[in-house]
């Protein structure tokens, strides 16, 4: 134990953890504050994000017809809202707009209408106006639900359409706004890479530093030095947990600040856009792709360290890593932590994919350990 204890702490050294911190400070401006500070981001992504907020709130995880049609209501409600702010101001009876229905159908044509327009929306931003045009949205998305399931349905497979079929029989229908959906995923991939390239950075020296310092040597020729290489990849390891844990833990502090708190019990099934082949909440998603980056982090930890025990110097350690990196930063991290669950990618994949990269680490793992192991057996 003193042993593991000690090759932890040569692995999470300062000069390591100071590159850490630098590395995440510039990763975190570069790829993943933009989806904290400008969340919501605009109009009419601020009106989506409260009108959520306000539907969750009032109605539940869920909606059923007849909240739906107290949330038209609101709808109507609010309309009757608008037509008296713009019967109260003249200038929009002097451009010909009597009504709200008058303003939404302007004639584009129009300078007079079509610069009241943009005073109103983008100058003044006058909050009813915005909010209506989500409220209309939402309407309209589900009055044409099944229309737009039909047309999903002409583009599934055999599979996806029993899944859809199932989700229209038991009444599950999308109501929230996807911003909330939407903005999780732009803040999981870059979090995703922030760890990666952290775990690759920690674990890559374990072996590598050990024979640039002619120790394998010293190591070799006493009984314990057997069982180091073991030793070490288990310090490997636990650092990569800690490592992963710490940031997770940091990151996730961020994005408390886009308090989103409240649609952690809402079916991401009910998300606009979303169809899935499991039905999970929000809270139950993000904890999958928590789970699905400590498996990916393992993953590249072990690579890292198999590679650390083969390669000759840094430079070719450095080197044999980066097309993995890239590889899972451009195209697989979308699949196996924001698509995990799509419903449009065959549901064999992303289980199938974990389970390759995991046997294939901890095989190439387990080949380089007895190569050392007979290494050592022909030089004691």
């Amino acid at each position: 134990m003193r042993i593991l204890w000690n090759e932890i702490k040569k692995i999470l050294n300062w000069k390591i953890l100071l590159l850490l911190f630098v590395v995440n400070i510039v990763l975190f401006f570069l790829l993943i504050e933009f989806h904290i500070t400008y969340f919501p981001n605009g109009r009419p992504g601020l009106d989506s994000y409260r009108i959520g907020v306000e539907m969750v709130e009032k109605y539940g995880a869920d909606m059923d017809e007849e909240e739906l049609a107290d949330f038209k209501k609101m709808y109507l409600a609010q309309v009757q809202e608008a037509d008296r702010y713009v019967q109260s101001r003249k200038e929009f009876a002097e451009v010909g707009i009597r009504s709200y229905e008058d303003f939404m159908n302007r004639d584009g044509n129009n300078e007079k209408q079509e610069a009241l327009h943009s005073k109103v929306m983008f100058e003044e931003k006058i909050d009813t106006f915005w909010e209506l045009q989500e409220r209309k949205r939402l309407i309209d998305f589900h009055d044409h639900k099944e229309t737009m399931l039909d047309a999903y349905k002409n583009d599934a497979d055999a599979k996806q359409n029993m899944q859809l079929e199932k989700l229209m029989k038991a009444g599950h229908y999308q109501v929230y706004s996807e911003v909330v959906m939407a903005n999780f995923k732009d803040f999981i991939i870059p979090v995703a890479i922030a760890i990666i390239v952290s775990v690759v950075l920690v674990v890559s020296p374990v072996f590598i530093k050990d024979r640039a310092g002619k120790m394998l040597d010293l190591q070799y020729t006493i009984k314990k030095g057997r069982k180091l290489y073991r030793t070490k990849a288990v310090a490997g390891l636990i650092s990569a947990f800690v490592v992963i844990t710490v940031l997770l833990s940091v990151y996730f502090s961020f994005y408390a600040r886009n308090q989103t708190s409240m649609f952690f019990k809402v079916p991401i099934h009910t998300f606009i856009g979303e169809f899935s082949w499991y039905d999970p909440t929000f809270l139950q998603y993000i904890a999958l792709t928590v789970t699905a980056i400590y498996v990916l982090g393992f993953v590249f930890a072990l690579l890292a360290m198999a590679f650390s025990s083969l390669m000759p110097n840094y430079i070719s350690l450095i080197g044999i890593q980066i097309p993995f990196m890239f590889g899972m930063m451009t195209y697989g991290l979308s699949y196996l932590l924001t698509k995990i669950i799509s419903l449009w990618v065959p549901q064999w994949v992303v289980p199938t994919s974990y389970s390759v990269m995991t046997v294939v680490t901890v095989v190439f793992m387990t080949l380089t350990w007895k190569r050392e192991k007979k290494r050592d057996i022909l030089m004691s």
